[in-house]
């Protein structure tokens, strides 16, 4: 394939997508993606003709490098990047990166849908690094691989399935890949069991953090960066849950369902039920939705 960029090896792979109106409006989508061989001529910045071109630096970029090295300077930040590392940034800000020789790397350019939140999120979730390592295993090198494989056969995946591509890369990005169910002994797995079980009994995050023989402050910041939601929210959520359940298949009364569900009183949980649900267990009663 003829890539005329300095530095890239011409058995590179580079694609190109132009999404649909649809695309734009609904989906996560790709623009380019590729895979390249470079050596230490290569290097591309936020100022670079082909950039300077079309959509380019509006965009999402990915990379995962596979071997050798990248050194990359991000929003004024330099940082080097190795085989194994997953390298992630927005191209509306200034960017530049160069190749070591050996370099090859997978890349992705972007967009769509709420993409600059999971971008946000997943930054903030890694420190503010916006370069880190991926799990052994990794399900992210497969989809990717995936993505290329099916254009290089000339047979791509639709907007739809690059959309579900895009979406799980981001989840997996965003909340990790080893689920509380993959490793049922683990602190998070077992603190989920422990609320779920103690639920509707007076109940706090100190009390399971506890239980799970870690600091409250540890047991919070774990329990987030694997579910994407702090203990006390969870908790909140599945009496609501509950709630909703006892209001459409029992007579209880509004009251006695608070308690049941282990609120200290009707008040309590008419508030909270109205702001987590838009409106009151007396109307949802009536009209569950």
């Amino acid at each position: 394939m003829l890539i005329a960029e300095a530095g890239v090896s011409q058995r590179s792979e580079r694609y190109f997508f132009t999404p649909s109106s649809l695309a734009r409006e609904l989906f996560y989508y790709p623009t380019r993606c590729g895979h390249y061989f470079c050596d230490h001529r290569y290097s591309f910045s936020h100022s670079s003709e082909i950039a300077q071109e079309g959509d380019h630096n509006r965009n999402i970029m990915l990379f995962l490098i596979q071997a050798g090295a990248m050194e990359l300077t991000l929003s004024g930040k330099t940082v080097l990047s190795g085989a194994g590392q997953v390298v992630l940034f927005d191209c509306r800000n200034p960017y530049r990166y160069t190749a070591s020789d050996g370099l090859e790397f997978t890349w992705l350019l972007f967009n769509g849908l709420n993409v600059r939140e999971y971008y946000r999120r997943i930054l903030h979730g890694h420190g503010g690094r916006q370069c880190f390592s991926l799990p052994a295993g990794s399900e992210i090198p497969q989809i990717l691989d995936g993505l290329l494989s099916g254009c290089a056969a000339d047979e791509p995946p639709s907007e739809a399935d690059c959309s579900q591509m895009i979406h799980r890369l981001l989840c997996l990005l965003l909340l990790g890949e080893q689920s509380a169910a993959q490793n049922p002994d683990d602190s998070i797995a077992r603190s989920i069991r422990y609320m779920n079980h103690h639920l509707f009994e007076p109940l706090s995050v100190q009390q399971v953090a506890q239980a799970v023989n870690l600091s409250s402050s540890h047991f919070s910041r774990q329990f987030k960066a694997r579910t994407g939601y702090s203990p006390y929210e969870y908790i909140v959520l599945r009496r609501i849950d509950r709630a909703k359940y006892l209001l459409t298949s029992t007579s209880q009364s509004v009251s006695e369902i608070a308690y049941a569900t282990g609120y200290n009183s009707e008040e309590n949980f008419s508030h909270g039920f109205q702001k987590h649900v838009g409106i009151s267990p007396s109307l949802f009663r009536k009209y569950p939705i």
